[in-house]
């Protein structure tokens, strides 16, 4: 009799724990929104933004941190690892102020662009420029206004095509001065028959002179005209400014003299302030309605003000060049209201023009103006502005 073999049983090999049923069912979903994650950091190129080096950047600047305090320009700079801190301060203040606490100076314009590089080339250090928009300084004021100053002679709807009435008017600079100058009120110039009444004198409002590039382009526009020129000495420029004080001396308001327009109580207070272009845009592309209260003044004898980035060091000098060649910051700039420039750094305000009209927003006159005023060379024009604004 013949001895049987042994059985062997045999023991299924136990599944592994996240195989199981019951750690599938509740973990799959998790895995599969882990996965949709990481494709969309892949595509978006924002994978290894943790493990990149983040650079904070401060810049001094005045109304041009309008663009870097946009929640959009943010993100857009966190792309290429960079971050911006603004020092918000007058053109002119970030200029004459501690330039080795900056990375960068971001002036609305030419003079305190160029104190900034005299400083860095007598200092023998580190400076590049770039500049990637334009914004032109306006006079912004009120429909009752504007159309005050159109029965006095010395403003001019613009065309608005597809619009029932005008948002910008052409402003005969010397006209107006004149009535500056006679110390005309509102009340002369009959604003009665809109509706209002007001005793203030006819002026423009500008930020402090004593720091803001576009209260010192003002100040330029008005002695270029009360001279027909540019003062050719220092004693000349003394005397220039001492006959103009007149005309800007109750000007002076806070450095957010511009957010004053934009609210109820300036329409009173401060009918017409001297701001930036963009700024009224800005404000026109963020509502819903247009609004038809606000219009602007596009002085007759007007200054290319131009924009002027300038990188203390070689991390802001990448900035600088992105500012430039990065097309979704580009866009954005044209979004925020800024006349874009482009490859050749030549005006583009057509794409600006382009821009407003497809959100049926008006479009102002983008012509340059056939005259155009010469601001004196900066040595002059800091001892105006100094005469001019009693500054320290």
């Amino acid at each position: 009799m013949s001895a049987e073999e042994p059985s062997l049983a045999v023991r299924p090999r136990p599944v592994p724990f996240f195989l199981r049923r019951r750690f599938l069912r509740p973990f799959t979903p998790v895995a599969s929104l882990a996965v949709v994650g990481l494709v969309a950091l892949l595509v978006s190129a924002n994978l290894l933004l943790p493990f990149e080096r983040l650079v904070t950047l401060d810049g001094g600047m005045g109304t041009n941190a309008d663009f870097f305090n946009d929640e959009r320009v943010d993100e857009l700079l966190l792309r290429h690892h960079m971050r911006v801190h603004v020092t918000r301060q007058g053109s002119r203040e970030a200029a004459t102020g501690d330039l080795d606490s900056l990375d960068f100076v971001f002036s609305s314009g030419q003079p305190a662009a160029e104190l900034v590089i005299q400083r860095r080339r007598a200092e023998g250090k580190y400076k590049s420029v770039h500049r990637p928009f334009v914004t032109p300084i306006v006079l912004a004021t009120y429909r009752e206004y504007a159309e005050t100053l159109r029965g006095a002679g010395v403003a001019t709807p613009q065309a608005t095509p597809g619009f029932d009435r005008p948002y910008f008017y052409d402003l005969d600079m010397g006209g107006f001065l004149n009535l500056v100058r006679a110390q005309k009120s509102w009340d002369d110039l009959n604003i009665s028959a809109h509706g209002f009444t007001n005793g203030n004198k006819v002026l423009a409002q500008t930020t402090n002179v004593c720091t803001s590039n576009g209260a010192a382009t003002y100040l330029g526009l008005v002695s270029y005209l009360t001279r027909g020129g540019v003062p050719s000495s220092e004693l000349d420029a003394v005397a220039l400014a001492t006959k103009i004080k007149p005309l800007l001396r109750d000007q002076g308001l806070p450095a957010d003299a511009p957010e004053l327009y934009f609210v109820p109580e300036g329409r009173q207070t401060a009918p017409i302030i001297v701001i930036y272009e963009h700024q009224y845009l800005t404000h026109q592309l963020r509502h819903r309605e247009l609004d038809g209260d606000r219009v602007l003044l596009y002085p007759s004898t007007v200054f290319q003000t131009q924009s002027e980035f300038i990188a203390l060091n070689e991390d802001a000098d990448r900035l600088g060049r992105l500012l430039i060649t990065d097309p979704d910051l580009s866009r954005r700039a044209l979004e925020l209201g800024f006349r874009v420039l482009d490859s050749n750094r030549e005006d583009s305000s057509e794409q600006l023009a382009e821009f407003l009209a497809e959100r049926a927003v008006p479009v102002p006159s983008m012509a340059a103006s056939d005259t155009r005023a010469l601001l004196p060379d900066v040595p002059l024009l800091e001892t105006m502005i100094v005469v001019a604004g009693d500054c320290p």
